[in-house]
């Protein structure tokens, strides 16, 4: 990863600070955005203010990242919500989408322009987006989650098709259970050691980045052995 520049986003804690911490311990520069800074300071990570729904934002983040020649997007922002469909609020819905589709949107839009022009000049760009195992499936309580997984699965596979044009490889890595800040979970329960754990994720992010020159990993399921298998 020596000369690698990564941003990721939604890196203040769990699966997307594991992804900057392991990719700067690997070498690489990481410029991680979230909107609250995580403590201690990071070697090898900048840290920027990000808010995913807010355009601006984005568009200050991106401008940072580009002039440090990023190679590579980790889109891993995302929130959740989980109830029945009866009882999914209109406030509910934009809260979720905004953040996990039209915060991955935005963010991508943002930097596919310098990743056109590093084609053009011979060099090569990734994208990773970091879903989960219900972006091709469902479960009670889980319909608005689901949705927005299926979404960016979808965005994920459209913007793979649209970056042949220009050389960007695309992958989607999608975990199963795991034990990280998420839905009011706070990780290091007994009952949830056998889950996967957020540095799990970012050694799927490194071997996708690793691969060679002429391998596209379309997408990366990955499971704890305990739970049921899923496909």
């Amino acid at each position: 990863m020596n000369g690698r520049v990564v941003a990721v986003t939604g890196a203040s804690r769990g699966i997307g600070l594991a992804i900057a911490e392991f990719l700067a311990a690997k070498g690489a520069h990481v410029i991680a955005g979230s909107r609250h800074p995580p403590e201690p300071e990071i070697a090898g990570v900048t840290h920027l203010p990000l808010d995913v729904t807010d355009e601006a934002s984005v568009a200050a983040f991106a401008r940072a990242a580009v002039a440090a020649d990023v190679d590579t997007l980790v889109n891993n922002a995302g929130i959740g919500v989980f109830s029945s469909l009866e009882a999914v609020s209109v406030e509910a819905y934009r809260r979720v989408f905004d953040t996990n589709v039209l915060g991955l949107l935005l963010t991508t839009r943002h930097f596919v322009p310098h990743f056109r022009k590093r084609h053009e000049a011979g060099k090569s760009s990734q994208v990773v987006n970091i879903t989960s195992d219900v972006s091709a499936r469902t479960f009670a309580g889980g319909g608005l989650y689901s949705a927005s997984k299926y979404a960016q699965r979808a965005l994920t596979q459209a913007l793979a098709f649209e970056g042949q044009e220009y050389g960007l490889r695309v992958s989607e890595i999608r975990p199963g259970m795991t034990d990280t800040f998420f839905n009011g979970n706070v990780p290091g329960r007994a009952e949830r050691s056998g889950d996967l754990h957020p540095v799990d994720v970012a050694q799927a992010v490194l071997h996708v980045l690793n691969a060679a020159a002429h391998v596209r990993i379309d997408e990366v399921l990955l499971h704890p052995v305990n739970q049921p298998v899923v496909f």
